[in-house]
């Protein structure tokens, strides 16, 4: 086979790597990739499933870089000189590129350390602005990771910004959450009466797990401390199974409170007016 190879001119070499290379992908992709898919997916750990999509996503750059110098050294140009030139060329393009490297090298932790997985609900604390920092894990890129928030846009949020940020996790284990409203009530309102009142709103709404509300006395608040209102913030609890109903569940919640509140008579907090004399 060698004296077969030694026939053909470095152009039909090249032909052969190439065909060699088409070769190797076809059987990563179709064969490989498939086979370890298929195992990943009986097994209950995620760290196989992760692995392999790194491997699709980075198995394609190796496989070229190995064709590239096989090309090299069928037309006898020696590589080492090359390495060398692209060690230098790596760091130039590495300090021209470190937002790059950093999300690449921070998508691969990622990947490790399992924060989060592809249709997660998540929130994250430190970087979701304007658009809400709740949304659905969509796609763990190397560079970025896509995450369609609540108002059903997909957000890219680098993997470096998103590696130093606090990210809640609400669907890594199973079992339900606790939600919490909060409202003000006037200082002279009969205390009790007003948390069995809203208790029992809260525990009437749809969606509420049975025997969850409760309602506390969360402080004593008023413009003072930073707030329009003046009175007594209560802060009702309740547990929901699903954490993708939250928004809207907490706005029913919040209706049939006011709505108890006032056929109870419980008058909630309103803004302090002062009359000063001129």
């Amino acid at each position: 086979m060698a004296e077969w190879l030694t026939k053909m001119t470095p152009w039909q070499q090249s032909g052969l790597v190439i065909l060699a290379g088409i070769i190797t992908h076809f059987f990563i992709s179709k064969i490989l990739l498939r086979g370890m898919k298929r195992v990943a997916a009986s097994t209950e750990n995620d760290v196989d499933d992760r692995l392999v999509h790194f491997l699709q996503r980075f198995y394609i750059l190796v496989l070229l870089f190995v064709a590239f110098l096989a090309i090299l050294r069928v037309h006898d140009i020696e590589i080492t000189p090359f390495l060398a030139s692209a060690g230098i060329a790596g760091i130039a393009i590495g300090m021209a590129a470190k937002e790059t490297l950093a999300d690449i090298f921070a998508g691969v932790f990622l990947i490790a350390d399992r924060p989060v997985r592809v249709g997660d609900r998540v929130k994250i604390d430190s970087i979701g602005k304007h658009w809400g920092s709740w949304g659905d894990i969509v796609d763990l890129g190397l560079r970025r990771t896509r995450i369609k928030n609540t108002d059903g846009v997909i957000v890219n949020y680098p993997n470096s910004l998103l590696a130093n940020s606090v990210i809640t996790n609400f669907s890594y284990e199973e079992g339900s959450i606790r939600v919490r409203v909060r409202f003000q009530v006037n200082y002279n309102a009969d205390l009790d009466h007003a948390c069995e009142v809203a208790r029992e709103a809260i525990q009437a709404s749809p969606n509420i797990l049975q025997e969850t509300a409760e309602v506390i006395v969360r402080s004593l608040w008023d413009e003072g401390g930073g707030h329009m209102l003046s009175g007594i913030l209560l802060e009702g609890r309740y547990r929901i199974s699903d954490v993708r109903q939250r928004s809207k569940i907490r706005s029913v919640v919040l209706k049939n409170i006011v709505t108890a509140c006032q056929e109870n008579d419980i008058a909630l907090a309103s803004p302090r007016v002062r009359v000063e004399s001129v």
